[in-house]
């Protein structure tokens, strides 16, 4: 894998998605609350269901678990039905307690994002934050961020955003938001592909974020995205050695 400096060229804004790069690295928790909704509704769904879907969480989610055929056939023998956009809209509404219960369970962003972060102000980037779930819904995660100020530019989510990557909206949002000449200056950082398609779709550039852990189980990159990264660090590194060294 080559991490050239190129792909980052002229770029004035740096975004991260809040699940699984900010908070709850490989979106262990907002997983396993997935999946505890779906045992509620009698279906089971495996860690490799959840990896494969990742993304968005909630509503959007449970529609693409939903089209997993295996998936899909076993709702069937459970209801006796297909599920409906009604069932969809129960079960959302099941999932926001286990939602809330996610953030609590992972109260603090991740080091090296707030690392990261910090290191790209210094270079005069400016940063965002994008989310795809409601803010009510973040409860605990957001007052860690505000505790632990972090040097954010505009943090967008689904109460900003009238729709969840892959659509664009986030996406606009946030280059709105950050004053950027163009969508071409924005470099989005996701680890799934739905963001990556986002970013594509509003003409920004997209980095696959994969940790080491999900690299062991067999994960790969988005194929929207030409660059990839195991390590946040690697942000900064391509962006230049100007950059004061990690907190402690």
């Amino acid at each position: 894998m080559i991490y050239s400096s190129a792909f980052f060229k002229d770029a004035t804004a740096v975004a991260f998605s809040w699940h699984g790069v900010l908070f709850d690295r490989d979106r262990r928790e907002i997983h396993a609350a997935m999946a505890k909704t779906f045992l509620q509704w009698g279906v089971a769904v495996t860690d490799e269901d959840l990896i494969a879907t990742r993304g968005p969480t909630g509503r959007a989610q449970i529609a693409r678990l939903l089209s997993i055929a295996r998936i899909a056939e076993a709702f069937r023998a459970q209801h006796h039905r297909w599920a409906t956009d009604s069932d969809l809209d129960i079960m959302t509404l099941d999932h926001e307690p286990r939602l809330l219960a996610a953030a609590a369970a992972t109260p603090l962003p991740n080091a090296d994002a707030c690392d990261a972060l910090r290191r790209l102000h210094a270079q005069g980037i400016r940063t965002a934050v994008i989310c795809c779930t409601p803010r009510r819904l973040l409860g605990p995660q957001l007052q860690a961020l505000a505790r632990a100020n972090i040097p954010i530019d505009c943090l967008v989510t689904a109460d900003e955003a009238c729709e969840p990557a892959p659509a664009p909206w986030g996406v606009f949002e946030a280059i709105q938001r950050l004053g950027i000449a163009s969508a071409s200056e924005l470099v989005l950082i996701d680890d799934s592909p739905a963001g990556a398609i986002a970013a594509r779709n509003a003409g920004a550039r997209a980095v696959s974020f994969i940790s080491n852990a999900l690299i062991s189980e067999g994960q790969k990159a988005s194929p929207n995205t030409r660059e990839t990264v195991h390590s946040l660090a690697e942000i900064c590194r391509v962006n230049g050695p100007t950059a004061p060294p990690p907190s402690q």
